[in-house]
């Protein structure tokens, strides 16, 4: 009986790492100072709410892995959903945009 719980517990651990490592990793969007991609640039990829820096209004990328995200023409993801960035579609926009912050869905 105790060899059988012992083989277990392995394969418990592995499929708790595997669950965490796909949780971990949240879509993405990249925004940038400029546009066309160009200037610095700042990562946002983490569940919940995310406020959009104002310097960071130029361009940006999303990495779509799972999740999607709301986005927001206020900070702190108030008022109304302006647009959603889809969880199973890539985009990108090389021009300015308006929005101020975001709520990526884990």
């Amino acid at each position: 009986m105790r060899k059988k719980t012992l083989a277990l517990a392995p394969a418990v651990t592995a499929g708790i790492i595997a669950l965490s490592a796909a949780a971990a990793q949240a879509s993405t969007i990249v925004v940038y100072e400029g546009d066309h991609f160009s200037g610095h640039s700042i990562t946002l990829s983490k569940c919940g709410m995310s406020n959009i820096p104002a310097r960071y209004h130029g361009s940006y990328k999303w990495y779509a892995t799972g999740q999607s995200a709301r986005m927001y023409n206020q900070p702190n993801a108030e008022g109304v959903v302006h647009f959603v960035l889809r969880s199973d579609r890539n985009a990108e926009q090389a021009t300015p945009f308006g929005w101020r912050s975001m709520f990526i869905e884990c």
